[in-house]
């Protein structure tokens, strides 16, 4: 069968032989995720080595996870509305501590780091004040002590990182209104105003705010290269007739700059983008609802592969590609030419992100 067709099929443990056994040996590398069994139990995982080397039980559904260096620790944050941070040793597996949201705060999933990896910078939904977006400082030296929060500046604040050699935080506000006794429903769809907002660690002041071309354009997901350029990615919530570009970039510009593409290679994402990761002048992006990875170069469509329920994705500097992961426990490498497969675990659902450790 051709690769197109296997493809189709969600199939890549047939080109497992693909991926030099050489290289699997001598760069060995550690991947880190949230995953799920059939059976609807939960799991922080540690994947190295050819083998899934711990699996950590946890309360729900984890969303993203990162690495901190400084402490040897990989921090877990619940899914939304999920009310709770973990952190595990990343060499063990030994959860190191576990905390609770602030009352009338939920985590929406994600965090970054200050650069010495003091400080962590959690996305939480205000909803005992009607939902506007927070962001919570905790302390990574103190068993995640919380210091404080500042505005995110929108609602649904998801995504955020630090810009390279800045105290600058840049967060994606989605721009959706939830709250808990409505689980996960969108409650302001028409009226929602999505944003990519840059803002001063230090002073907690708003230094600067771009919305996409639609209103709807929720921004969610990004990532930020080594000179500064941000790439968002939106999960659009209009109309399903209407197309509309996915990726933007940002570097001081007036407005979000869209990626270049035909409409049927946006249409082939449905919508959505889950991951989005930056490395050596490329954005990977994917989207589970599209079956698809796309890889992108100054802002234009280079390749695009179809792989079943795709979401994680990380720049592995080792193996020297971006690799993906999947509802079919797959990990899987977007090689020059074709996928190749990196490990399964088939008994696991990864989950919408995985960090690799350096």
């Amino acid at each position: 069968m051709r690769r197109r067709e296997l493809l189709k099929l969600g199939s890549v443990a047939m080109l497992a032989s693909t991926f030099p056994a050489a290289l699997q040996a001598a760069n060995p590398a550690r991947y880190f995720s949230a995953a799920s069994n059939n059976n609807g139990k939960h799991f922080l995982c540690g994947w190295g080595d050819g083998r899934l080397q711990f699996q950590v039980p946890c309360p729900s559904r984890g969303h993203d996870v990162l690495i901190n260096t400084r402490y040897h620790s990989a921090i877990f944050i619940a899914r939304r509305p999920g009310n709770w941070l973990i952190a595990i040793d990343t060499n063990t597996g030994e959860k190191l501590v576990q905390i609770s949201s602030e009352h009338g705060r939920h985590f929406y999933g994600h965090a970054a780091l200050s650069h010495d990896e003091r400080l962590l910078y959690a996305s939480e939904n205000n909803y005992a004040e009607g939902g506007s977006g927070v962001i919570g400082i905790y302390d990574c030296a103190d068993s995640f002590k919380r210091l404080g929060e500042f505005s995110s500046g929108g609602i649904g604040p998801h995504q955020l990182v630090m810009l390279p050699g800045s105290q600058t935080l840049v967060i994606a506000n989605g721009g959706i209104l939830t709250l808990p006794d409505s689980q996960r429903d969108k409650l302001n769809i028409d009226t929602m105003q999505p944003s990519l907002t840059y803002i001063d660690t230090e002073s907690a002041k708003i230094l600067g705010q771009w919305q996409p071309p639609h209103h709807q354009l929720s921004l969610r997901h990004l990532d930020v290269s080594d000179d500064g350029t941000v790439a968002v990615g939106a999960q659009f919530e209009g109309p399903s007739s209407q197309t509309h570009p996915l990726l933007f970039s940002h570097k001081g510009e007036q407005r979000l700059r869209p990626f270049l593409a035909e409409d049927s290679d946006w249409r082939a994402h449905r919508h959505y983008i889950a991951s989005v990761a930056c490395a050596h002048g490329q954005v990977l992006a994917t989207s589970p609802r599209g079956n698809c990875i796309s890889l992108w170069q100054q802002g234009k469509l280079q390749q695009r592969e179809r792989l079943h329920d795709v979401a994680g994705a990380a720049y592995d500097g080792r193996r020297q590609q971006f690799i993906t992961s999947n509802g079919r426990g797959q990990l899987v490498g977007l090689g020059t030419d074709k996928l190749e497969l990196a490990g399964r675990e088939p008994q696991l659902r990864w989950d919408n992100h995985m960090s690799i450790a350096k």
